[in-house]
């Protein structure tokens, strides 16, 4: 009877251990967020030296290509801490084949639309962010025009625009979009019970009780809960207009860069955004909705969203820690929010 408990508990133990293996093997959400920032950086990066390198082959330059070899050491990096089985290394390698088939549809879009000149040299200026730059490569034509350019990957249509995804919600959101003042914004904070910054950014959840009061507010909209957006009514258009036109602004960064915008899933290339296809001078307030109309879990909404004729054409969406925060009494303070555009 022993020898046969012994077997049955190594038996159990083995399985057991296979069980543990098979868990340790494919990794957490925490850390599968980690590698696939790590790997979304480089590849960032990829789109836009291979789209340099395009260019230069293209136009027939006689300065040497970008080496790609940290980028793509990078994102190899990022494919070999999954399991050989991981769906994500497949989702990953297909993202990267894409972009590069993308850069050389999008290098020669960009010859054609400079026909008038020729390009003499392509600069990579992404390190040079600062005061909401947004080139990430400048062009420079035999003209002497100098074409600051914007290099995006995106999925799910949306990009986000120039410090887009920032934790500075006064001066980088609040008053950048909605001319909410230093004063204005703490006693707006102050007036939702919360003494302190810190004690804001505690929860996300608390953050977007501002943001929706922020809304509410500053566009003067009636009918409007901050748990219900379902029948809100803009009431101040300028405020509207003014929240449209900075959006624009910002989408091209403060050095007014082209934008080229690559999609990771299917390899298109696209320029504008929903946005850029309405005259905003000319939008009546009626056209003007919002999402969602209630939250669906939490006490409130995470993410707003602005629709202009039905059609949703920017994003708010407040994010809380994620990667090695996940699961730790840290997880739900706020990290960022951030602006999106719809394509």
């Amino acid at each position: 009877m022993a020898k046969v408990s012994s077997k049955i508990f190594g038996l159990i133990f083995l399985l057991a251990a296979s069980c543990a293996w098979a868990q340790s093997a494919k990794p957490a959400a925490a850390e599968f967020e980690i590698i696939e920032g790590i790997f979304h950086d480089g590849l960032g990066t990829f789109a836009e030296l291979k789209l340099a390198n395009k260019l230069i082959e293209l136009g027939g330059l006689k300065q040497p290509s970008f080496n790609l070899e940290t980028c793509e050491a990078k994102m190899r990096a990022a494919i070999s801490r999954l399991p050989a089985d991981h769906p994500g290394r497949k989702q990953f390698e297909a993202e990267s084949s894409n972009i590069a088939a993308a850069t050389e549809r999008g290098a020669t879009e960009l010859l054609k639309r400079f026909s008038k000149a020729s390009l003499t040299r392509v600069q990579h200026t992404a390190k040079d962010f600062a005061n909401a730059k947004a080139a990430d490569l400048v062009l420079e034509l035999s003209n002497g025009e100098r074409v600051s350019l914007s290099v995006k990957t995106e999925k799910s249509n949306k990009i986000a625009v120039a410090e887009g995804q920032t934790p500075d919600l006064q001066a980088k959101w609040a008053e950048r979009y909605f001319r909410v003042s230093p004063t204005e914004f703490g006693s707006m904070m102050n007036e939702l019970g919360f003494a302190s910054m810190a004690e804001l950014k505690a929860n996300y959840l608390n953050v977007s009780e501002l943001i929706a009061q922020i809304l509410i507010r500053k566009l003067g909209l009636k009918d409007c809960q901050p748990d219900d957006f379902s029948r809100a009514r803009v009431t101040d258009l300028e405020a509207a207009k003014f929240l449209f036109r900075q959006l624009l602004r910002f989408k091209h960064g403060n050095d007014d860069s082209k934008v080229i915008i690559f999609d990771r899933e299917n390899g298109s290339v696209n320029w504008e955004s929903r946005l850029e296809a309405i005259d905003v001078e000319q939008l009546t307030a009626d056209r003007i909705s919002f999402r969602p109309s209630r939250p669906r879990t939490n006490r409130i909404a995470s993410e707003f969203g602005i629709k202009i004729d039905g059609q949703a054409v920017v994003t708010f969406q407040i994010k809380h820690k994620r990667g090695k925060a996940r699961g730790s009494n840290r997880q739900f303070e706020f990290s960022d929010i951030t602006t999106r555009l719809i394509i």
